[in-house]
């Protein structure tokens, strides 16, 4: 086997089991790491990442106090952590405990027993993939640099070609999804992890020509790449980006469309009604008295079969604003009745908006 003299500096292995550790160290031993740190509690792993670089994290299933999907979505959550590459070594081959895994974060699966060809190949791909778009964010940065030196046009230009690649991230993604049927995990983890990693440089491209074309006076543009940028972060559910750039928009566009509430009428269109729910969920934290909202969260659950919790949604949104007619066409439907009360919404959307930033 051919590796480098020191490949990695430090490695985390993160497991309740010490047996499991021992094997684990084992394998690293032609990697020749200079330290190796075990943990078998998740928030102590996360305390010693927070202080420390680490090159590696070994992360089984067996954990003290957090399963490991837990564990990959506060890692993935903390941006200092965001490019330590964290392979998954379990004993977990079921397809849904998988693709639990994969939609953390995970860079690698190995089940255990596992030989040490598929150890060496599995864990050197799950650092590999994390460097996949190094020379994208390079541009990123260049592009930015012209930003803040005035070069818009050149800017525009640059994050414009970076944008231009956005349907790879589709090919990616249906290609996991291909890799998933076959249960070719790592494979699928591999498609995955590429889709993410591009679209998170897509929303900072959009970001970027937002600023750029602010600086050239433009704020319709400005506005609708901030839109595109936040519409990605909701795709993968940042709210805390998701609600920055909303925030902004706000300022500038009161009736600006919730971003989370966008995609959760693309995804209920598309038949993915739990997701379409989830997305809603997220919408009603930026904007709560959206009565549009409430009306998405009943028909998805009309359509689910919820009849109950559709009555509930459309109540809630016609409380909000009574003389909502579609609403009240679906709460004919639901309750075979007119809704109680009648008269004019109970204020226009800007004002609903800016409350909601209030309370953001």
């Amino acid at each position: 086997m051919d590796f480098s003299p020191i490949l990695f500096d430090t490695v985390v292995i993160l497991t309740a089991n010490d047996e499991h550790a021992r094997r684990d160290r084992r394998s690293l031993a032609p990697f020749r790491p200079q330290r190796v740190e075990q943990f078998s509690s998740g928030a102590r792993a996360l305390e010693f990442l927070a202080a420390n670089r680490a090159d590696l994290v070994l992360l089984d299933s067996q954990l003290d106090d957090m399963d490991a999907p837990g564990f990959l979505r506060l890692v993935r959550r903390d941006m200092r952590l965001s490019r330590v590459p964290v392979v998954m070594v379990t004993t977990q081959s079921q397809r849904d405990k998988v693709l639990d895994a994969i939609a953390a974060g995970c860079a690698g699966y190995i089940l255990r027993p596992y030989s040490e060809e598929t150890f060496r190949k599995h864990v050197l791909r799950g650092c590999q993939i994390e460097r996949v778009t190094e020379i994208e964010e390079q541009q990123i940065a260049d592009a930015r640099e012209m930003v803040a030196m005035g070069n818009f046009d050149d800017a525009i230009e640059a994050f414009e070609e970076i944008i231009s690649e956005q349907n790879m991230a589709q090919k990616y993604y249906d290609m996991g999804c291909r890799c998933l049927v076959r249960q070719k995990y790592g494979q699928a983890i591999i498609a995955f992890k590429k889709a993410i990693k591009i679209n998170d440089l897509f929303a900072e491209a959009y970001k970027g020509l937002a600023d750029a074309y602010k600086g050239k006076g433009s704020l319709e543009d400005y506005k609708r790449y901030l839109q595109k940028a936040a519409e990605i972060h909701a795709q993968f559910n940042r709210m805390e980006e998701t609600k920055e750039l909303f925030i902004e928009i706000l300022k500038y566009d009161p009736d600006t469309p919730n971003p989370f509430n966008s995609l959760g009428v693309k995804l209920r269109k598309s038949g993915d009604l739990p997701g379409a729910l989830h997305a809603y969920h997220q919408a009603l934290a930026l904007t709560p008295d959206d009565e549009n909202i409430h009306f998405n969260m009943s028909k998805a659950h009309y359509f689910m079969g919820n009849v109950d919790d559709a009555k509930e949604c459309v109540t809630k949104a016609l409380e909000i604003n009574p003389g909502f007619e579609e609403g009240r066409r679906l709460y004919r439907k639901l309750f075979a009745r007119e809704f109680p009360r009648s008269g004019p919404a109970v204020s226009d959307a800007a004002k609903r908006q800016a409350s909601s930033l209030r309370d953001i």
